[in-house]
């Protein structure tokens, strides 16, 4: 019994100076701590006119539009009706050539990658509208691939649903602005 009790002391005073050292905050270095997340690195700059060149035909007939994003990405955000229709996860035609040009300018920039973010009016059910913009960005992202040629790496697609509207969900022209996919392309850094 004595044997253990010498054993039983150096574990516990091992354990309660390791605890210690793992609560002690590490010495001031003067600097704060460096993140190192990539959504937190600056990005470099991107000329996007010709990007938005290869779209306008698509903003001219208001079945895009762009804007660039503080973070120096480039969003494209096509309306419901010129994606998918009514009630839908499969593009259109008109859609899917679209994509067939970004894909063509994606192959062109192969550090740009692409989020894929899919929305819905505030119609229906909350968990049926969450799976239906889920199914659209899904949808984008298998145009990409499989017609595109791009690289599954680069692209991310998620779903929204209902839960952030641009326009009023109160008349039919809000509903039909909120029916939308938004492309976030982005320089890798």
């Amino acid at each position: 019994m004595q044997l253990i009790r010498p054993h039983l002391f150096a574990l516990t005073l091992t354990t309660v100076l390791l605890a210690a050292c793992a609560t002690q905050p590490p010495a001031d270095s003067g600097s704060a701590p460096i993140d190192t997340r990539a959504e937190h690195l600056p990005r470099r700059s991107f000329d996007w006119q010709p990007v938005i060149n290869s779209v306008a035909a698509d903003t001219q007939t208001g079945k895009a539009r762009v804007q660039t994003t503080p973070d120096n990405a480039l969003q494209i955000t096509l309306e419901d009706q010129a994606a998918f229709g009514s009630d839908s996860a499969t593009p259109t035609a008109s859609f899917v050539e679209l994509l067939g040009r970004i894909s063509a300018l994606l192959r062109q920039h192969p550090s740009l990658i692409v989020r894929i973010v899919g929305h819905t009016d505030s119609n229906g059910r909350e968990g049926y509208n969450m799976q239906l913009s889920r199914a659209r960005a899904k949808a984008v992202l298998a145009v990409l691939i499989d017609e595109g040629k791009i690289d599954p790496v680069r692209l991310n697609a998620e779903g929204r649903g209902e839960a952030e509207p641009i326009a009023d969900n109160g008349t039919p022209e809000g509903r039909a602005r909120n029916r939308r996919v938004e492309l976030f392309l982005t320089p890798f850094p």
